[in-house]
């Protein structure tokens, strides 16, 4: 039995993306053993979800809003006793192998720390692959190519991987967490709170890697002024271009490297929409 748990953080104004990603991960080849959501003040997160089962323990933690995602995947780790965390924010929509790809390739590297793919492109909008109902964002913009038998990346992603670890789908294990201890909570808003810890992880000989077997669909949400506001912010991450000191590695299986080039060729891509920003 793999041994994993799932923290899911949310806010104000995601709580239905709430409720879609809990049911993706109901849908998990393996499931995770417990689940835990921290929520950092939406209105009613909790209450969207009474009367919903799930196949796995659910843990819910509210706190005021504080736009404090360090602390939310602080909570989440701690409250987790599984042997692999991942960390997802409630917008993911996890393809149904994405937590068995994660656990199989951090029982063969335990001191790896894996991002999975999610579409993060603002401008293309299809509806969802799982829930067609729900119109997604499928691109990740850190890939700059998608061809037909293979995704390639943006060439400075595998130069200075610290910039390009998004915090939005990863995991690792708790010892590693707990080693690295955790994320920094003197970092509010929009200050790169995951760009530190993987700059961090690489700094104490960890190393960090992109699976694309974990890839997931991302639902758009309304912007959180306060949260990008730069009068909130108190410590920031500063970005550097420090080389890696190991080579980056693009992983995938080949079934699941095919499962994704399907999705965007022949399901994501056929129906984009796209929206110019305004």
């Amino acid at each position: 039995m793999f041994n994993i748990g799932v923290v899911i953080t949310t806010s104000e104004g995601r709580e239905e993306n709430l409720r879609y990603c809990l049911s993706a991960l109901s849908a998990q080849k393996i499931l995770p053993l417990e689940v835990v959501v921290v929520d950092d003040g939406s209105q009613r997160g909790e209450e969207t979800l009474k009367g919903l089962k799930f196949p796995f323990p659910l843990h819910y933690l509210w706190r005021p809003n504080d736009c404090c995602l360090s602390l939310s995947r602080n909570l989440g780790a701690h409250q987790l006793q599984t042997e692999t965390l991942v960390v997802i924010d409630s917008d993911i929509l996890l393809n149904p192998e994405a937590l068995e790809a994660y656990a199989l390739f951090l029982e063969m590297k335990p001191h790896w720390i894996l991002y999975g793919y999610f579409g993060y492109e603002p401008t293309l909008f299809s509806p969802s692959n799982f829930y067609p109902e729900r119109e997604i964002q499928w691109c990740d913009k850190r890939y700059v190519d998608y061809r037909q038998d293979t995704i390639i990346p943006a060439p400075n992603m595998l130069k200075y991987p610290h910039e390009w670890a998004w915090g939005g789908n990863f995991a690792l294990s708790r010892k590693l967490y707990q080693r690295l201890k955790g994320f920094d909570e003197r970092i509010k808003g929009w200050g790169g709170e995951d760009l530190d810890f993987a700059s961090r992880a690489i700094g104490q000989g960890c190393e960090v890697h992109f699976l694309l077997d974990a890839w997931a669909e991302h639902q758009p949400h309304p912007t959180n002024q306060r949260f990008h506001t730069l009068s909130e912010r108190g410590h920031v991450y500063t970005s550097h271009y420090t080389l890696s000191p190991y080579p980056v590695r693009i992983l995938s299986t080949p079934y699941g490297l095919k499962q994704l080039l399907d999705k965007v060729h022949h399901y994501y891509l056929p129906q984009t929409r796209v929206q110019t920003p305004n």
